[in-house]
């Protein structure tokens, strides 16, 4: 489970299970904004993983 089917599970069971309502929906909200923010960073880290792919086989042709 991901933090954004978390923050769905939160949101579908507030009614039920929760008198501060605004306690949820800002759990939820957080949930949402990390699980975004992991996102941005895996595209990010995959980014930096191809370069660094890129210059070991520029490094390689140049040895060569």
């Amino acid at each position: 489970m991901n933090a954004n089917e978390l923050a769905d599970a939160l949101d579908e069971t507030e009614p039920y299970y929760s008198t501060d309502y605004k306690l949820f929906d800002k759990a939820a909200t957080m949930l949402r904004k990390q699980q975004a923010e992991i996102e941005s960073l895996k595209a990010e880290n995959k980014f930096f993983k191809d370069l660094m792919g890129d210059v070991e086989i520029l490094r390689k042709a140049q040895e060569k």
